[in-house]
């Protein structure tokens, strides 16, 4: 039988190996939301102004000394791409970015300094 274990924004059991968390801030004039779907060597990361939008779906992976990435849905203008890019850099695992982040450029750096922070307070999250 396989371990589950609760996640932290429902109560919905997961695989011991998969965790859920959720996290929110006002950049700038609009709220963001942050979902992390961690999973055994990579995470999920969500963000977007609207619970009920996907938005653009991107991967990231080391594959030396520059992570490889691709876009799987949406475009590569969106800040996804670079985003993964980075953060695959950073953590050493494969990230999957999406999300609605179609926002101006003074934006993008502060949603991406938010994750980092998150990251640094709970790293077991990601």
């Amino acid at each position: 039988m396989m371990e589950t274990k609760q996640a932290d924004s429902g109560n919905i059991p997961f695989p011991a190996n998969i965790a859920i968390h959720t996290f929110s801030e006002k950049i700038m004039d609009t709220y963001m939301y942050f979902q992390v779907l961690k999973l055994s060597d990579s995470f999920w990361l969500w963000i977007g102004s609207s619970p009920a939008k996907f938005g653009d779906f991107t991967v990231a992976m080391n594959s030396g000394k520059m992570p490889c990435s691709t876009v799987l849905l949406g475009n590569s203008d969106s800040g996804c791409l670079a985003m993964a890019t980075r953060l695959a850099k950073r953590t050493g695992k494969q990230v999957f970015i999406s999300g609605d982040l179609t926002f101006n450029q003074i934006q993008l750096p502060l949603i991406e300094k938010r994750v980092a922070e998150e990251m640094k307070q709970h790293p077991d999250n990601f």
